[in-house]
């Protein structure tokens, strides 16, 4: 069988299309990006502008034409936090759904955080963490296999926080990573994981970012091993470089360039008040953990 997942979210649409041979396992056929930064002004404005709508909904509409066109069936849409935080979502939501004539579902943000543990973690043996940093949100979840003992959802993304904080400059860096550090005290209960993941867009830049990477090359980045100070590194040479500098670092696709210093300093930050030694990046996340929604339901 053949399915697709329209993962709609505050930087970008994304499309999952996997099929899975009877009694196998879910293959990656096809996965592409577009950002369409559907949360930009969001910082200050929960109104979601007509543009960032208009270039959504048409993403979206290419994405599922191209899944149909392929044979697909079987396709379903999800929005997150882009879709919590604005008054507009469900609206906006409903419009999709009527356009693609596909359900459309938002996630709750401990959803969203289950789902992206599912998707990176599966069903490990050890006890993991799994932290998804996106636009709009930072999901941590907390689990062993399938029985997950703990998931939080954060207002902190690489969009979000960039409207929020100066972050051209150590002061305004300075600034989000205290922001970061008042709120992870409601996730303590994961500060005794010895194995985590991150997921997520700028996750897999970083680690993109840190081999050097002309290409984006999902099989090298899956597995990539985060150290902090390669990341508190990269933080320091992203924040002082020019918007137009950031656009030509191997690795980083120039539509993050605006984007991907917040992302950093608050990867940064966790790894920091955590005191995580290492952790895993891992290119499958909340879109390959939704392909199993409709038998894997948080509790």
């Amino acid at each position: 069988m053949k399915r697709a997942i329209i993962d709609i979210g505050t930087n970008s649409v994304r499309l999952l299309v996997a099929e899975r041979p009877d009694g196998g396992e879910w293959k990656t056929v096809t996965k592409k990006v577009n950002s369409t930064r559907l949360g930009e002004g969001m910082a200050n404005n929960k109104a979601l502008s007509l543009a960032a709508k208009e270039r959504t909904l048409a993403a979206v509409k290419t994405f599922a034409d191209e899944a149909r066109s392929a044979g697909i069936s079987d396709l379903t849409a999800y929005g997150t936090a882009i879709f919590r935080d604005s008054p507009e979502g469900p609206e906006f939501a409903k419009a999709i759904s009527e356009t693609i004539k596909e359900p459309m579902h938002i996630l709750t943000g401990k959803e969203e955080a289950f789902y992206s543990y599912i998707g990176a973690a599966g069903t490990s043996g050890a006890l993991t963490a799994v932290v998804d940093i996106g636009g709009g949100s930072t999901e941590i979840c907390m689990g062993f296999g399938t029985d997950i003992g703990f998931r939080i959802s954060f207002p902190l993304g690489c969009v979000r926080c960039t409207g929020q904080f100066d972050v051209v400059g150590a002061r305004g860096i300075g600034e989000l990573k205290k922001h970061c550090f008042e709120l992870f005290p409601q996730a303590d209960e994961v500060a005794s994981v010895k194995r985590w993941i991150f997921v997520g867009g700028t996750a897999t830049s970083i680690a993109a970012m840190l081999q050097k990477l002309d290409v984006y090359d999902a099989s090298r980045v899956q597995g990539f091993v985060l150290k902090p100070e390669e990341v508190s590194d990269l933080l320091k040479q992203l924040f002082s470089m020019s918007y137009e500098e950031r656009c030509h670092i191997p690795g980083l696709r120039p539509e993050r360039a605006d984007i991907i210093v917040a992302g950093v300093a608050i990867l940064d930050a966790l790894m920091e008040y955590f005191a995580i030694p290492e952790a895993t990046v891992s290119d499958r996340d909340l879109q390959e953990g939704l392909l199993d929604a409709d038998l894997v339901k948080p509790e």
